[in-house]
């Protein structure tokens, strides 16, 4: 029976991990930007445009601009927690395999252990890419026989 492979650190600080994560908190910070700043707009520019004085337009948004700030200051906090905490879960799935890959191999070489062989689980993004190495070993271990 094989044994599973558990990663407790979902945080590994590795260039890989923390490039994925800066990726995918921006591609949910930038939308979320611009749909507030769209909303802004839209309400700003739809009640102008019906009552069409400046003067009374600012006094009757005053308290609704106010509602609207304080549901985003409760609101947008928790949900850049759970986007960052899915953004963290998501890059482990890629830098975790791959921070593995990195230290077998380098453990190959500073031990010259050539008979090991890398195993990853079968749900790992870069299991095509151990399973290369393993054949590349195995195929140098024939020639050398």
């Amino acid at each position: 029976m094989r044994a599973k492979f558990f990663r407790t650190k979902y945080l590994t600080g590795s260039h890989v991990q923390m490039m994925y994560l800066r990726l995918l908190m921006l591609s949910m910070v930038i939308p979320l930007v611009i749909v507030g700043a769209c909303l802004y707009y839209l309400m700003f520019t739809l009640v102008a445009s019906q009552i069409g004085i400046p003067e009374y337009v600012a006094y009757n948004l005053s308290p609704v601009v106010k509602r609207i700030n304080y549901i985003l200051i409760i609101g947008v906090p928790p949900l850049l927690l759970l986007l960052l905490l899915w953004g963290i879960a998501l890059s482990h799935r890629f830098a975790g395999p791959m921070e593995r890959l990195e230290a077998e191999l380098k453990n190959m070489v500073d031990n010259r252990d050539f008979k090991h062989r890398i195993h990853l689980r079968k749900s790992d993004n870069v299991k095509p890419l151990a399973d290369a190495v393993n054949r590349l070993l195995d195929a140098m271990e024939g020639k050398h026989k």
